[in-house]
């Protein structure tokens, strides 16, 4: 039994809930008044039986006792680890406080080495560099930019007369250890230095540019206990308090995109650091920002990013959607997601540039952005060959899950405008995309063929983890089905494991960072998951069972849902308005995502 495993069956999730919620017994089930938003009629479900939870008012989500308390408390993974940990318990691996403090001391005599180097004759280059960029000493001074030396040995020099342990600055990154004969040296060197704070001021990491023709010309520290640049932003520390206040976080690219807003007042931006934005960087603004503008740069590149920002963060906004969403009095209306959009900058000029040479048509910029689908549909288009074979299917299957989680007017509007993109008719996409969601059903298959053996698990409980775990596996394995699926939610996953391994896949590049990402709790898990035995090393195949798989999840998750609703229902009272309207939502649900027939009812 895991870890995680051994605190689920140590807990009772209606006691947890009842923590923080007064539950009223309802059927087989438990309801309240939602502790995540205001409502009058209660509509959050405990079910005890599968130890789970859902809100099907305004949150529209759900999980197991890990993601409640999660949500309940505000905490990433570890955090609720430790806490229901502690609770049950159940030892774990002590997070080292007092070497997060050494880590976080070299961090900041380093920080304060590079700003002596870059204030010194030696430092000439760097603030020439600075004076060019137009950044002000006020910011050099704020943001605490340095300068490393072209030196092997200058900063371990001045950690050791700092009485720094060398071994506590290799942990930090910023001196190197060579495996072979175990000689140390600057990692940095002949770089203008950025001082990544997290969100309590601390130095937690350093961007570093290159000053000469070094590639790359941008590297930073490696992950460290005190340093993910995947769950990290730049500048969040200054930013934050603006960003709670106007509700707003404008997210750009680079350091010196992010410097150049604060000095001219702009103080809600942050920098996403040079990488696509990831879901744990969103998760950081859930709680402070309800409307996101992403502001990268306009090239190809820059739009890229953008698009993958888009699909790797899409579902962690959405299911934080609470405060933003409004439910409509028709049964079949959808819920909005969170105000999300795309600023389009003039070609040519990143937001560092924009802001400096005309802050006002920057404000516009900013306050002109488009929303999502606007953005996202002629990028998602403009990824593709439209004369090659299935390239225009590629396209709507990127693209139609947003669609559809719009309100019918707006469904109506973007499926013209995606129909227009591919270059379609409207009627003849609707028909595809219908079409595509009951294709599956009449494709005849043989006995043997292991991908449908395993879809027949779906629905069953006893064997579901089976489903999940086969799922991800397949996904980890072929890398080149992240675009397929990044159209799949992490809710649909029952286990909390499997929700940290997915979300943390999408924003991997490969499987040693998966495993540089993931809490070491969770890596024996990853490690049942790499060795999981796939039933099919057709790659084709592979992609059509993974459609199949994902679809059955999905599927299963609204069902269980239904479930839910039912099992909550009191058999002596007539059923409100409110829970007319959630069945028919969820059944709407569970018709969209209805995966092919097998012959059973």
């Amino acid at each position: 039994m895991s870890v995680i495993d051994d605190i689920k069956a140590r807990l009772d999730i209606v006691e947890v809930v009842s923590s923080y919620a007064t539950l009223q017994k309802s059927g087989r089930g438990f309801k309240a008044v939602c502790p995540f938003h205001t409502e009058k009629t209660p509509s959050f479900v405990v079910t005890p039986e599968r130890q789970s939870w859902r809100c099907f008012g305004a949150c529209a989500t759900g999980g197991d006792v890990f993601s409640f308390v999660m949500q309940a408390e505000k905490l990433e993974f570890r955090d609720a680890l430790q806490q229901l940990a502690q609770k049950t318990g159940v030892e774990l691996q002590q997070r080292n406080v007092e070497q997060e403090d050494a880590l976080h001391r070299v961090n900041r005599t380093t920080a304060n080495f590079y700003q002596q180097v870059l204030a010194s004759d030696a430092g000439q280059a760097g603030r020439a560099y600075l004076e060019r960029r137009g950044v002000s000493p006020q910011a050099i001074e704020r943001f605490m930019l340095g300068l490393s030396p072209n030196s092997r040995t200058e900063l371990k020099s001045y950690l050791q007369t700092h009485d720094m342990d060398v071994e506590v600055a290799i942990a930090a990154g910023v001196i190197g250890r060579s495996d072979d004969d175990g000689s140390t040296w600057d990692f940095f060197r002949n770089r203008l230095m950025f001082p990544i704070f997290d969100r309590q001021g601390n130095v937690a990491g350093f961007g570093a540019r290159a000053l000469d023709d070094s590639m790359p010309k941008y590297i930073n520290t490696a992950r460290t206990p005190v340093f993910d640049k995947r769950a990290t932003l730049y500048a969040l520390n200054f930013a934050v308090d603006s960003i709670r206040q106007d509700r707003t976080a404008v997210i750009v690219e680079g350091y010196m995109d992010a410097i150049a807003a604060h000095e001219h007042g702009y103080t809600n931006v942050i920098a996403s650091m040079g990488t696509a934005l990831t879901e744990q960087q969103v998760s950081m603004l859930r709680s402070s920002a309800d409307s996101f503008v992403l502001a990268l740069d306009p090239d190809v590149a820059g739009q890229e990013a953008t698009l993958r920002s888009l699909e790797s963060s899409w579902h962690v906004i959405q299911s934080g959607a609470a405060q933003q969403r409004q439910r409509s009095h028709s049964a079949l209306a959808q819920v909005r997601s969170v105000d999300l959009k795309v600023a389009a900058l003039p070609a040519g000029q990143d937001p560092d540039a924009l802001i400096r040479e005309d802050p006002a048509k920057w404000e516009r910029t900013i306050e002109e952005a488009s929303p999502l689908l606007d953005f996202i549909i002629p990028a998602a288009a403009g990824r593709f060959d439209l004369t090659a074979e299935g390239a225009r299917a590629q396209v709507v299957d990127l693209v139609w899950p947003l669609i559809l989680s719009l309100d019918e007017l707006d469904q109506d509007h973007y499926i013209q405008v995606l129909a227009d993109a591919v270059g379609v008719t409207h009627a003849a996409l609707t028909a595809s995309a219908g079409r595509r969601r009951i294709a599956t059903r009449d494709r005849r298959r043989t006995p043997s063929e292991p991908v449908s053996e395993i879809s027949e698990s779906a629905l069953d409980p006893q064997r579901s983890d089976v489903l999940e775990d086969t799922a991800l596996a397949l996904m980890i394995s072929r890398p080149d089905l992240r675009l397929k699926a990044a159209k799949f939610g992490a809710a649909y996953l029952r286990k909390t494991e499997n929700r940290e391994v997915f979300t943390n896949w999408m924003d991997c590049a490969k499987i040693e960072d998966l495993w540089d990402s993931l809490d070491e709790t969770l890596h024996p898990h990853l490690t049942h998951l790499t060795n999981f035995k796939l039933p099919s090393a057709d790659p084709r195949r592979d992609e059509s069972g993974l459609d199949q798989m994902l679809k059955r999840l999905e599927h299963r998750y609204w069902l269980e849902q239904q479930e839910t609703l039912v099992a909550t229902e009191d058999p002596d009272q007539p059923p409100s308005k409110e829970l007319e309207h959630q069945v028919v939502d969820v059944n709407t649900r569970i018709r969209a995502s209805e995966p092919m027939r097998t012959g059973h009812k």
